[in-house]
């Protein structure tokens, strides 16, 4: 099983936050940066079984406001539309 962990100190923009989303779930170089492009590769790209652990996800959210609870329903509904892919929020 794949594991990937996203912390949430490591990103203070939705930039960086899409780099290191791209780099760790190996995402294509035509990776649109943005939360449709996410759901697009998620549904259609990454190899499962995987499991996504979000650690210090408050930390997230003070960065990011809003934009972090729309990145979580796209994780949520992924979670839902894909077997074998696992949502670790910490």
């Amino acid at each position: 099983m794949n594991k990937v962990i996203l912390n949430g100190e490591d990103f203070t923009t939705k930039e960086e936050l899409h780099s290191i989303l791209k780099s760790k779930l190996e995402l294509p170089d035509y990776y649109g940066n943005n939360l449709d492009a996410l759901r697009d590769c998620l549904t259609g790209w990454i190899e499962v079984p995987m499991t996504l652990e979000w650690i210090n996800f408050e930390k997230s959210k003070n960065n990011l406001g809003d934009y972090v609870q729309k990145l979580l329903e796209v994780f949520k509904e992924a979670q839902e539309e894909i077997n074998g892919f696992i949502l670790i929020i910490k």
